[in-house]
Parts: C-alpha cells; sequence; structure tokens
C-alpha cells in the first residue's frame, strides 16, 4: 500500500507521460505488479517510478541521481575549496541546472570532466560510486541483446541514466534507472514469484503495512530489488534476532516494528541517503539546492 504524498507523485507522473487509461494500466501491471493503484507495493511503486522517469516524467521528488552521488558531489566541491559562487556557475555551465536534483547522469559527466581540470581524482570519485554487482550487468547485456539495442543508444542510456560510462560503474539508482529503460524499449524481466510470507493481521503484531515497510526499507539499506527474495528475507531476520530480539518479522510486535522502522531510517540517513529516495524524496535541508554565496 502507498502513502498519500506517493499517490500524488504517481498522479502528477500519469498525467504527464501516461494521460491514455490503457497505456497506464499496461505499466502498473507490467512494471508496478498489480491490477490496481492500491495494490501497489513500495518496490512495485518504485519500479513504476522508474519507468516514468526514463518515459520523460522529470520531478526532484525522483531525481535521476541518488542521495549519495550528491552528497559525493559536494563533498568533491569541498575538496577542491570552490567557492559558492564557482560552483553555481560550474552547475550552470556544465549541467544547466541550479539544483544537483535536477542533474542528469550526462550533466555529471561533463561536471566531473570540468573538475578533473581542477584537480579532482575523477577515477577514485567512480570507483567510490560503484555498486553494480555481476550478476546485475549481466542482466544488462542480456536486455541489451534481447531487444538487439545498437552500440551507440547503449552508450547514451549508460551515460544519461548512469552518469557513467561503463554499465560496469553503475551504482543502485543508475542500475534500476538503465534496466527501466531496457524494458521500456522492449525487454521483458521476468518476474520470480514471491517467497516472502504472509503473516496478516494479527491483534498486537505488526500489521501488514509495518511488515511491508520493513523490508521495503531493508531492501534499500542493505541490498537491491534485485537480488533473490530469499537472501534479503534472511539478512532482515538475522539483523532482527541480533539488534531487536525477534528471529524473525511474524514476532514483531506492533510498538517494536515501529522501532524497527525508526532504526532503518536513522541507519539509511547516516549511509547517505533517505529511507524514502525509492519513493518520494524531499527537498529542504540536504536537497542538494545551490546555497547561498559566502559571505
Amino acid at each position: 500500500m502507498i502513502r498519500p504524498g506517493q499517490r500524488k507523485l504517481l498522479e502528477r507522473a500519469r498525467a504527464a507521460v501516461a494521460p491514455d487509461p490503457g497505456k497506464f494500466i499496461d505499466a502498473l501491471r507490467r512494471c508496478g505488479g498489480a491490477d490496481r493503484v492500491e495494490d501497489l507495493t513500495a518496490a512495485g511503486f518504485a519500479r513504476l517510478m522508474d519507468h516514468f522517469t526514463v518515459t520523460g516524467f522529470k520531478c526532484r521528488q525522483r531525481p535521476t541521481l541518488s542521495a549519495r552521488t550528491r552528497t559525493m558531489v559536494e563533498e568533491a566541491r569541498d575538496r577542491l575549496k570552490l567557492s559558492n559562487h564557482t560552483y553555481a556557475a560550474d552547475l550552470r555551465g556544465h549541467a544547466g541546472i541550479s539544483d544537483l536534483r535536477d542533474m542528469s547522469g550526462r550533466g555529471l559527466l561533463e561536471l566531473l570532466t570540468q573538475w578533473e581540470g581542477r584537480g579532482l581524482d575523477v577515477p577514485a570519485f567512480v570507483a567510490a560510486r560503484r555498486e553494480i554487482t555481476p550478476s546485475q550487468i549481466r542482466l544488462i547485456q542480456v536486455a541489451r541483446k534481447k531487444i538487439e539495442m545498437e552500440d551507440p543508444r547503449y552508450h547514451r542510456m549508460v551515460q544519461d541514466y548512469g552518469g557513467v560510462v561503463t554499465a560496469s560503474d553503475l551504482d543502485r539508482r543508475g542500475f534500476d534507472l538503465v534496466l527501466a529503460f531496457l524494458e521500456a524499449e522492449g525487454f521483458e524481466r521476468q518476474p520470480a514469484p514471491s517467497t516472502q510470507p504472509a503473516f496478516g493481521r494479527r491483534p498486537g503484531f505488526a500489521s501488514p503495512e509495518q511488515v511491508e515497510l520493513i523490508r521495503a526499507l531493508w531492501r534499500e539499506w542493505s541490498g537491491h530489488p534485485a537480488e533473490p527474495e530469499t537472501a534479503i528475507e534472511a539478512g532482515l531476520n538475522a539483523w532482527l534476532e541480533r539488534f531487536h530480539g525477534a528471529s524473525s518479522l511474524r514476532f514483531l510486535t506492533v510498538a517494536r516494528a515501529g522501532k524497527v522502522i525508526t532504526a532503518l531510517k536513522s541507519m539509511a540517513r547516516r549511509r547517505g541517503s533517505t529511507p524514502s529516495e525509492a519513493s518520494h524524496e524531499r527537498g529542504g535541508p540536504g536537497g542538494n539546492a545551490v546555497p547561498a554565496p559566502r559571505r
């Protein structure tokens, strides 16, 4: 079940890039894995929004670059000791933006090229961003071959949505968007049958909504939507037993589930990305807007 803010964002995307009811329902089923918006899970919402992103929907709640990458850009600016005026000029001149949430992958590449001339270790920056796994690289190559994507279009895709020149340097966000683009071009990824147990509503125990949110937050923090569900669930259960005294989600009470959700959100913030990034990033502090000039 998605939150009201996510539903409003979905309606904006639908109006912008999928006004035809038939096309929207097709995308909802194919990418979101649901027949109705009300039935979308957090993972289904994220995948559906990625589809709309690569088909033309742009907004600051769903930026191309991850929060982690945007933080790395700001850290690189500090290491280069750029003034706010120079930094803002670089964003406008090389990426055509004033806020990092508007930056495309290609804009990032152009900015890094400029900063390399100022002393930035670009290979180290690229290596620090890299999060893709060998199995994910293979999936991209399989998808590319199945839809017979030509080299120039493939390289543009990787640059536009990943901010890299080779798929082997993609981060998680880049992988998600590249795969969404390949699916929009015709690749059909076979969804694995769900192996996650459903516990239903039990008096005193975590609600289905809490269970779904915990799984989504854990997947975002520790794994990836492309990883097997059994591995994700096993890792989550081990973490719950070690730090929260419950060997499985089924044993979480309502109160303890709330504490687990709070802990996962805090872990994601410390890591440099908000747990809601896969669904609805917010602005405000940490929104990566160009700061006011220093006095």
